[in-house]
């Protein structure tokens, strides 16, 4: 396991050591603080590095991995087809179905 410091990092992704660091510190790219200084591991770089590929360049080469920008949803374990994306929307859909009552 290789690390790296924040200049070296900078360079690896070929972007500004303050870009860097700002993406870090928000979460977007992985990185540690473990003293005064950021660290980072190469493998975790070059993953982030791919995460940013299209999704054919991904899966043409067998490589499987998640896109950071991709949202999911770990609450549900349950794939929903079809339907309403609201609430609201569903309620308002089954009040227009129901049968007229006198």
């Amino acid at each position: 396991m290789k690390t790296l410091t924040l200049q070296e990092a900078a360079l690896f992704l070929k972007m500004s050591a303050e870009s860097l660091r700002l993406k870090t510190a928000s979460g977007e790219i992985p990185g540690a603080k473990p003293g005064r200084r950021w660290c980072f591991r190469e493998d975790d770089l070059a993953e982030y590095l791919r995460s940013l590929y299209p999704m054919q360049a991904k899966t043409s080469r067998g490589v499987v991995t998640t896109n950071r920008r991709t949202t999911t949803w770990h609450s549900a374990n349950e794939v929903k087809f079809g339907g309403l994306e609201s609430v609201m929307e569903e309620r308002e859909y089954n009040t227009a179905l129901e049968p007229a009552t006198k």
